[in-house]
């Protein structure tokens, strides 16, 4: 691909940005951190643009990238996602059930640590999948890869996650990324 200029970078923000504000929201849950993570994004892409390799469509690369950056929002405001959101204080809030509250809020946090021992394209399929409801294909297709990969490393993330947690844990977890619990 040849370096992008002023109007080619004009046409491919306008005509990606409201796509990529959804992708980083569907990761992060705010909707004003989102567009600040695809406006990082498109800035950084800006700066090096004239050395920059790009081997896939301009959406996906820069996909990619807000997906990344959007994972490290998360893992910098303190591995705060939708889950800690769901178990929080949200469905407590009427609740004053606090030895609950505690429990779920331990809960979460070790499945956050399993989720994030998973090796880095595993993760991210796993949370397109489980967070984003992105279908195989749909994943695949953003992180330029097979169906048959998704699928690998879909079964791969679950069997790591049934290790790590036990019945209940898993059962929780299942219902919260359902929206079934509560």
């Amino acid at each position: 691909m040849q370096p992008i200029d002023k109007k080619s970078f004009e046409i491919l923000f306008r005509t990606h940005y409201k796509l990529l504000c959804k992708t980083s929201y569907r990761i992060i849950g705010d909707a004003d951190e989102a567009e600040d993570i695809v406006q990082q994004v498109f800035c950084l892409f800006w700066e090096q643009r004239d050395v920059l390799e790009i081997r896939q469509s301009a959406l996906a690369y820069l996909s990619k990238w807000v997906i990344n950056h959007s994972l490290n929002r998360i893992r910098a405001n303190g591995n705060r996602t939708k889950r800690e959101f769901f178990f929080g204080e949200k469905v407590y809030q009427d609740r004053n059930y606090t030895e609950e509250f505690i429990m779920l809020k331990e809960l979460n946090a070790k499945v956050d640590r399993v989720i994030d021992e998973l090796p880095h394209v595993c993760r991210l399929v796993f949370i397109l999948s489980r967070y984003e409801k992105l279908s195989y294909k749909e994943i695949g297709e953003k992180l330029n890869i097979s169906v048959k990969t998704v699928e690998n490393h879909m079964v791969k993330a679950l069997k790591h996650i049934r290790k790590h947690l036990s019945i209940v844990a898993l059962i929780f977890f299942y219902l919260s990324t359902r929206g079934n619990l509560f």
